[in-house]
């Protein structure tokens, strides 16, 4: 029976992942694409170290109680790193009726030109 639950944790968690590759493949800007990835490979990976639990040992348990910790640490900040130097790179959003609230990041006298 714990195979069985492995089986579909495993299945449901690529599911997921793949859906987020659709995600960053048909959204229009670097923004709503990053959206797509952070989100489902945080859930795809955690989703899939959790099966691991199901049928491994006790060391493995830990290992992958630590790996899950450091999913959840760097997705954020790296998702938030992407998406700041995009901003700073003065991408602009595709997505229909975004609007840029923030404007306290970049005046309209700095130059456009790419680093």
């Amino acid at each position: 029976m714990r195979a069985y639950i492995y089986d579909f944790m495993i299945i449901f968690s690529m599911s997921i992942m793949t859906l987020g590759i659709v995600g960053i493949w048909r959204m229009p800007d670097v923004y709503t694409k990053l959206h797509g990835a952070s989100k489902s490979v945080f859930l795809g990976v955690v989703l899939m170290a959790v099966s691991a639990t199901v049928v491994s040992e006790s060391p493995i348990t830990y290992r992958v109680i630590l790996l899950i910790m450091i999913v959840v640490v760097t997705t954020p900040i790296s998702s938030h790193a992407i998406g700041r130097a995009a901003y700073v790179m003065q991408e602009r959003m595709e997505t229909p009726g975004a609007v840029d609230e923030s404007r306290t990041l970049l005046r309209e006298e700095e130059p456009t030109w790419r680093l």
